[in-house]
């Protein structure tokens, strides 16, 4: 009997984790057992004799010339037939048999999840048991149909077993080829491929990623399964490489992902006679086998949520900044404390950032909530993300991804952020595609007027034909941009292409050494570079994108520097293509406004100096420290009066001075940056002659346990004494008895001998004589 899952049913444990487990996909892997896996692969493999339309076989090889494949591809339909679902035999040779079965989603029939994994082998003899490479990932797939269709998903899912892998993943790229042709709407694709062996039992396994389509969202997915439900594999996230059968999805735009063992521990014989089932890491293979599963249920179950936003675009004028982003899920979002967030933080003037501000969504239809950014300072960086879960608190997504945290939802920040700036907006670079004057084209870089966004031009490697073999075609602009003394610096351009997937490239280069050496960009649009050609790991783009796209590339890590620009198609020997366009190339940078101070004066007063100034806009202000000087040589810091951090607006600061230097003294300000960088303004002069009086303050803490402190200021060198009595007039401490020269003097008065109450202290300078009331309270 299946059991129906229902989204509005669906049960959720809760634990500590940043995500909830859910109690469908625990009893799936609950269901997952370690013994029918390896017994699969047995058969498979030829360990153990099978029994196949009635009649028992062994299967010793599964090469696409030996009988056996065949063998092995009924015994596959048989075992999917037999747990209830649709099968059927792609052929597309006259041996090549892809077996598929389908599971009906309930909800979403149309739309599909696929695990998948060949079931061919290798080496070409009569003997080729192949049981990690690949009766482990065909072992697994046919372990997903026996728990899985014992449940109904809003999804379908296809479970595919492809063959003639071996051959140059001959069976998964017709399949895809024609769901792509027939527009077959493939959500996910999760490959398996020697998932038996880890010689150092180490747990490490490589998921192979990349940025077409939701391929990274699956991985992310994978990543997060492997913890929540205590999976606890050693995952590496790794480019994908072009060698098994996630390939043949990407290549035609479908997110997939290849879950493989570790590259560097290796199954030492595979493609050979004694790929045997007696080298698997069986508890190891159980993993790697429910972390499939749980990767899969996730997905299927329509546990899933998606940001949709468009990101905001720097601005040169200081207003509240209205966005919107759409909630794709088939969960409830979440509501009050649950609710969408936006959360941003600031930094002024390239400064230190701010903490995350929050900002709750405002609900508009079909899920789309509207968002205020209130209006930034001119100088201003903004960084933002945002966030989503369900009311149930079983899923949280942030965009960027990587942020977690529930109630709110995304309140773990992700690594990356999205960014823009108000400030100021200079273009050192804006060319529309009208000629190449301002370019050096070396390989064939040209205009053409077949593509273009701005008419009637645009730029091209190879105008009116595919690219060459064997190139390397750059396009530089001829003049240094130069990138000092700003906040920041972003280039902007449209673009499409078509480079032959894997192999031949494009990049969008920089130079800080006029073009000694080359740095690869990334932007929205590129993915890490994969193959024996491509350099491994590096931004670029290649694959097709025949519609255009408006590509964005942070500068910001290339401030004050002279930077050089290029575009660069690199091809190889074989394929090629109609290469890569590009339009409307802008480099904008976004200006720094300075502290701008337009007065600074200092008033003498009674025992005291008051300082005033006044800025007409200031960026990255943290404040100023007050310095004050006898000599003009040896400064004293002897206060600091906080900024206004950036602004456009005139800003009026103060200070007093209460311990005045006698006769002239020089005072000077710092200006301080958040990020610790200082300017020091030139000193004005003030003369206290006249100004300075003898004075006795009042003590201070009054009351007082047990010390209090007598400040008092002597006008004219004096003979000075400071004595403290008690009520009856006898003499309890002498605090001063010295000749002073004029200025401010403090005294701390240590009453921790003397009993509570009323004393009295007096000041004798010269015919100056003052008295004031203390009171000690013990």
């Amino acid at each position: 009997m299946k059991t129906r899952i229902s989204l509005a049913l669906i049960i959720f444990v809760f634990t500590s984790a940043s995500f909830s487990q859910s109690i469908v996909i625990q009893n799936i892997l609950n269901q997952t057992k370690q013994d029918s896996l390896v017994y699969f692969v047995k058969e498979l493999s030829g360990a153990v004799q099978t029994i196949i339309n009635g009649q028992p076989y062994t299967i010793q090889s599964r090469h696409k010339n030996q009988p056996g494949n065949d063998k092995a591809k009924q015994y596959i339909m048989q075992k999917l037939s037999y747990y209830g679902l649709q099968v059927s035999e792609q052929s597309f040779s006259s041996t090549g048999k892809n077996v598929i079965g389908v599971q009906p989603g309930t909800e979403f029939p149309n739309q599909k999840y696929i695990i998948c994994a060949h079931y061919d082998d290798m080496p070409s003899g009569t003997t080729a048991p192949g049981a990690d490479d690949n009766a482990s990932g065909t072992a697994a797939v046919i372990e997903a149909a026996r728990i899985f269709s014992q449940y109904d998903f809003p999804f379908t899912i296809i479970y595919a077993l492809w063959d003639e892998e071996e051959q140059g993943l001959i069976g998964s790229e017709y399949y895809a080829t024609q769901a792509a042709n027939a527009g077959d709407s493939i959500l996910g694709v999760i490959n398996l491929d020697m998932i038996g062996y880890d010689g150092n039992n180490d747990g490490n396994a490589d998921v192979h990623n990349s940025s077409i389509a939701n391929t990274s969202e699956i991985k992310d997915k994978m990543l997060e399964v492997n913890t929540l439900y205590g999976i606890n594999l050693d995952l590496d996230v790794v480019p994908a490489q072009p060698y098994s059968d996630h390939q043949s999805f990407l290549d035609h735009g479908y997110g997939a992902i290849l879950l493989i063992e570790d590259d560097n521990d290796f199954h030492p014989y595979y493609h050979t006679v004694n790929d045997l089932i007696q080298y698997f890491n069986q508890p190891y293979f159980f993993k790697m086998a429910k972390l499939s599963f749980a990767t899969l249920a996730s997905f299927a179950l329509n546990l899933n949520m998606k940001i949709v936003h468009t990101p905001v675009a720097s601005m040169d004028l200081s207003v509240p900044v209205n966005l919107q982003a759409q909630i794709v899920t088939g969960l409830t979002i979440g509501t009050g404390i649950s609710a969408p967030r936006l959360y941003y933080r600031t930094s002024q003037g390239g400064g230190t950032f701010s903490q995350f501000n929050e900002v709750v969504g405002n609900p508009a239809l079909s899920g789309t909530y509207n968002f205020t950014i209130p209006a930034q300072p001119l100088g201003t960086i903004v960084q933002y993300y945002l966030a989503a879960q369900d009311n149930n608190s079983s899923i949280v997504v942030t965009l960027p991804a990587g942020g977690s945290g529930f109630n709110p939802p995304g309140n773990v920040p992700p690594s990356n952020l999205y960014q823009f700036y108000v400030a100021p907006i200079t273009y050192a670079i804006a060319d529309s595609a009208m000629n190449t004057t301002n370019w050096t084209s070396s390989g064939g870089w040209a205009l053409t007027n077949l593509k273009y966004v701005s008419a009637p031009y645009s730029f091209t490697d190879s105008p009116g034909s595919n690219y060459n073999n064997g190139i390397t075609a750059t396009f530089t602009y001829n003049f240094n941009v130069n990138l000092s003394n700003i906040l920041g610096a972003s280039l902007e351009f449209d673009t499409q292409w078509d480079i032959e997937n894997n192999w031949d490239y494009g990049q969008v280069q920089v130079s800080t050494n006029n073009g000694s050496s080359w740095i690869a960009l990334a932007g929205n649009y590129t993915n890490a570079g994969t193959g024996s050609f491509q350099p491994p790991g590096q931004p670029l783009y290649d694959g097709t994108q025949t519609t255009w796209v408006h590509e964005t590339i942070d500068l910001s890590g290339f401030t004050n520097t002279q930077l050089k620009l290029r575009f660069l198609l690199k091809t190889d020997s074989y394929v090629n293509a109609d290469g890569w366009y590009i339009d409307n190339i802008k480099l904008l940078t976004y200006q720094i406004i300075p502290v701008e101070l337009t007065s600074f004066q200092a008033v003498a007063e009674r025992n005291s100096v008051l300082l005033n100034w006044s800025t007409a806009t200031e960026l990255n202000n943290r404040g100023f420290e007050i310095q004050k000087s006898g000599n003009k040589t040896d400064w004293q810091t002897i206060g600091f009066v906080e900024g206004n951090g950036t602004t456009t607006s005139g800003s009026n600061y103060s200070y007093v001075d209460s311990k005045p230097l006698p006769g002239i003294s020089y005072y000077r300000l710092k200006q301080v940056d958040f990020d610790g960088s200082s300017k020091v303004y030139d000193p004005i002069e003030v003369n206290m002659t006249g100004n300075i009086e003898f004075e006795l303050s009042q003590n201070y803490p009054n009351p007082f346990n047990p010390s209090t402190t007598i400040a008092f200021v002597i006008a004219n060198t004096e003979f000075v004494e400071l004595m403290v009595y008690d009520v009856l007039g006898n003499e309890v401490a002498r605090l001063v008895n010295e000749q002073k020269e004029a200025g401010r003097y403090e005294v701390v008065f240590d009453a921790s001998k003397l009993a509570s109450g009323m004393y009295v202290y007096t000041l004798k300078a010269g015919d100056f004589v003052s008295t004031k009331k203390l009171l000690l309270m013990k």
